[in-house]
């Protein structure tokens, strides 16, 4: 029976190292040289990137241009309803004359609210298409510049606010910093 015992026993000391050897291993973040950080004011760079600068004043003239549209497009229409608004309180116009001027200076603050809309629209987009523009080649040359300098991790620092502008690959460890919070020890 001892030989029978020591070899159970032997068993399950082979079964356990086997265990040891080929069970997944803790992760370890990082297990060559620490990451290195660094970081950029935001403002300065919002301020003094030329890309930033010419896409502004790009977007200025566009906008300086669809409103000059939009006066020019709007005028006639202005002038059509305040013809009609003094006509009907000019004590000359029927009561029909009323309502049908009435419901065409309707028809006309409607047309110039589409307008001004649609001119909006088209802002908002110009501008969405400005920012992701400007997002990409910031991401793009902070991804060269960190490899070309070594740089694992670049934060935005400032008034603009703070986050994570360029990264090296990224691991969740939300599970594990939870169950280190969360160990009795």
């Amino acid at each position: 029976m001892n030989n029978k015992g020591l070899l159970v026993l032997i068993g399950v000391w082979l079964s356990a190292l086997t265990y040891l050897q080929f069970s997944p291993k803790p992760e370890v973040i990082s297990d060559k040289a620490p990451a290195v950080i660094a970081y950029v004011h935001g403002d300065t760079i919002q301020q003094g990137m030329l890309l930033i600068q010419s896409l502004e004043a790009t977007l200025r003239e566009k906008m300086t241009e669809v409103e000059s549209v939009l006066k020019a497009q709007a005028l006639p229409l202005q002038e059509e309803a305040q013809e009609l608004i003094n006509y009907a309180n000019s004590g000359q116009a029927s009561a029909d004359e009323i309502d049908i001027a009435s419901r065409r200076v309707g028809e006309i603050e409607t047309i110039i609210e589409k307008l001004q809309y649609d001119a909006e629209q088209s802002f908002a987009l110009q501008e969405q298409t400005m920012q992701t523009t400007i997002a990409e080649h910031l991401t793009e040359t902070l991804r060269a510049f960190s490899q070309d300098q070594g740089i694992d991790l670049v934060l935005n620092w400032g008034l603009s606010g703070e986050g994570v502008l360029y990264g090296t690959d990224s691991r969740d460890i939300t599970y594990e910093v939870l169950e280190a919070l969360n160990d009795p020890k």
